[in-house]
């Protein structure tokens, strides 16, 4: 166990954290002086943080084992539970229901709801009674409107945001907020090959009212914002989309 100077720092966990978005929730956590335990399933050769600050997890937290042993590292290292959650593991798989596999449809629902359910149990069996904490999920657009190709994320991300409802009113004795942000399509590593090409891009770019894709930096600022021990929101999910579900943007023929 680490002595720790900045004790009185909140301590995140972050899943998902060498992706676009978990990434940038890490870089925000830092920068305002929390204490991060960066959690990803695959570690970088010489690239690893173990220090006051931060600590690089590697874990799948897609398995009951991995959530655990994720919590249990960041016990042992910063000497106490994480008392605020992000859950940025998932992945996105797109097409018609008709060609998804059985292997395929398994790989979404591990990445995206699987590994919400465990990371929350974990973090739940961590912090035991303790008071206040906050967690914030990441659901889709596709989990709250009918969008083409996407039935198998979609039903992942509506499972991840049934999970924040039913988790918020469980925890709320404990005075723990669990909120979720349902994002349209955000600029990462993992969404490049949706808009590559200009042809592509436009295509994408059109749908969105606000007439631009979500960046990284922004997601991670909201995430923050809900993480805030005086916050006074729990069981809601933010809709950051550009407006794509909530308003028709103005087409013009050409």
């Amino acid at each position: 166990m680490n002595a720790n100077p900045g004790a009185e720092s909140p301590l995140l966990l972050v899943t998902g954290a060498r992706g676009g978005i978990g990434r940038a929730v890490v870089a925000a956590a830092l920068t305002q002086g929390w204490r991060v335990a960066a959690v990803s399933r695959r570690s970088v050769d010489g690239d690893a943080v173990a220090d006051d600050r931060q600590l690089d997890i590697v874990a799948d937290v897609s398995t009951a084992d991995g959530a655990r042993d994720a919590f249990a590292a960041a016990v042992e290292h910063f000497g106490e539970a994480p008392s605020r959650l992000c859950h940025a593991a998932g992945n996105v798989r797109l097409g018609a229901i008709e060609r998804c596999t059985e292997d395929q449809w398994r790989q979404v629902m591990a990445a995206n709801l699987d590994s919400a359910f465990y990371t929350l149990q974990a973090y739940g069996k961590a912090r035991g009674d303790a008071p206040g904490g906050a967690c914030v999920l990441f659901s889709s657009v596709a989990a709250r409107m009918g969008t083409p190709s996407h039935a198998a994320v979609a039903a992942a991300k509506a499972g991840v945001e049934g999970l924040v409802r039913a988790l918020a009113a469980d925890w709320a004795p404990r005075g723990w907020r669990v909120n979720g942000i349902a994002l349209g399509l955000t600029e990462t590593p993992m969404t490049e090959g949706f808009t590559r090409g200009d042809r592509a891009r436009q295509g994408v770019t059109v749908q969105y009212p606000l007439m631009r894709l979500g960046r990284a930096a922004e997601t991670a600022d909201w995430a923050m914002r809900l993480l805030d021990a005086d916050g006074w929101t729990t069981g809601q999910i933010v809709s950051l989309d550009g407006g794509f579900s909530a308003v028709r943007p103005l087409v013009k023929a050409v």
